[in-house]
């Protein structure tokens, strides 16, 4: 197995740990609307939560799309060597 179907094997194993991430991450969250002076707490940690969710996706998408270009550059790159390879 060559280097770069391991960094791709590495690359999809952290896109995977990163949505689980996110799934624990959103079981904490709270969808309910809070209003009350005493749920100021609750309110601060929606707004946490949130963000944290935030942060979360946007890497996960950034990493996703890294991830599928990378696959698609390397098929590419074996099909190309493979068509170009004379003929034994």
């Amino acid at each position: 197995m060559t280097v770069s179907v391991m960094v791709l094997i590495a690359m999809t194993v952290v896109v995977a740990m990163l949505a689980l991430y996110r799934k624990v991450v959103a079981r904490n969250e709270d969808d309910t609307v809070h209003l009350a002076d005493g749920t100021v707490q609750l309110i601060a940690q929606q707004k946490k939560t949130g963000h944290d969710l935030c942060l979360i996706d946007r890497a996960g998408v950034t990493l996703t799309v890294a991830t599928a270009v990378y696959g698609i550059a390397l098929v590419a790159q074996y099909l190309y060597a493979g068509l170009t390879r004379p003929s034994l």
